[in-house]
């Protein structure tokens, strides 16, 4: 399976090909990584058990900040010159946050342990061997520090099935003449923040990837249409996909035969989720590119409704 979430800021950009003028977006594309095991679109957390005496990471508090994330991203929520113009996240989450275990889909929770020691070794040394006599022994004292973070993090499904992810991070630090004294607490916080990493890593199911769209120059016979195509390049360059989705759909309702329109039409349709809806105008003017993509969009859309069965479509 393979899930592209397009969250994209546009940069409009005009070349020259042949006397005529393209317009070209950039988006930035997330691509499938892996599955999670977030199977269902109502997530309850609950929060994990510390079963040791330990508490100076505050293990819930950076599992409940990457599930916000989680929840942030597919609600529509925008960051600073990024737009995200796909359909089902922007009013219809992907995943929702629940109060109670009972109406979710998923509960995550499970336990942990913080573990730190300090290992103190007396080893036996010899010094150099001097003209004058055999090396001298002496006694030399190791020191070891060592941080342990060792979680257990469990889904629970409707039907009481049960999988388990687990993250085992180890930070160690032997003293060493001439080499700067690591803690156990600086142990604990490269601990912590390579759990914020690694906790990322289970619920963030895409890999960023960037691509540039090329929208080919449209042509109508209308003269209000026409006149409209002139701000086709400011619309591309201020976000405005819905606007510029429309006013090809228009132009292409105009005149069935006018197969640039229809690709457009694709492109914008690509962008804001409604893969059916691409597949359906790309097939009027077919493209290799586009078939390539839209093959990863497919499963994404596959992918997405296996989350949840309901995924709303927009239209222009």
């Amino acid at each position: 399976m393979k899930i592209i979430l397009r969250i994209s800021f546009i940069i409009a950009l005009f070349i020259q090909m042949e006397g005529l003028i393209a317009q070209q977006g950039m988006f930035y594309q997330f691509k499938f990584k892996n599955e999670t095991k977030l199977k269902g679109h109502k997530i309850y957390y609950e929060n994990l058990t510390n079963n040791g005496d330990n508490m100076q990471i505050d293990v819930n508090k950076i599992l409940q900040k990457q599930m916000s994330f989680l929840f942030n991203t597919y609600a529509g929520i925008s960051k600073k010159k990024i737009q995200n113009y796909i359909s089902w996240t922007r009013d219809y989450p992907l995943f929702e946050k629940v109060n109670t275990a009972t109406e979710a889909d998923v509960v995550v929770g499970g336990h942990y342990i913080i573990k730190t020691y300090v290992d103190i070794e007396e080893k036996l040394a010899y010094e150099r061997q001097t003209n004058i006599g055999g090396a001298i022994p002496y006694y030399e004292i190791r020191q070891t520090n060592t941080a342990e973070i060792h979680l257990v993090i469990s889904y629970t499904y409707k039907d009481q099935s049960i999988y388990y992810d687990t993250i085992d991070i180890v930070k160690a630090y032997e003293r060493k003449p001439k080499t700067k004294y690591v803690s156990l607490e600086q142990l604990l916080e490269k601990c912590q923040n390579t759990l914020s990493v690694k906790s990322s890593e289970l619920f963030r199911f895409y890999t960023i990837d960037h691509i540039w769209y090329k929208f080919p120059k449209v042509k109508s016979k209308d003269k209000a249409l026409k006149q409209e195509l002139k701000d086709a390049g400011d619309l591309l360059a201020s976000g405005e996909i819905y606007k510029l989705g429309n006013l090809y759909k228009r132009i292409y309702e105009a005149d069935n035969s006018n197969k640039t329109a229809a690709f457009c039409l694709a492109i914008c349709y690509e962008l804001i989720g409604n893969y059916p809806k691409a597949e359906e105008y790309y097939a009027i003017m077919p493209d290799f590119h586009a078939k390539i993509r839209m093959k990863e969009n497919r499963v994404l859309y596959n992918y997405l409704i296996s989350i949840r069965e309901k995924l709303p479509l927009k239209d222009f």
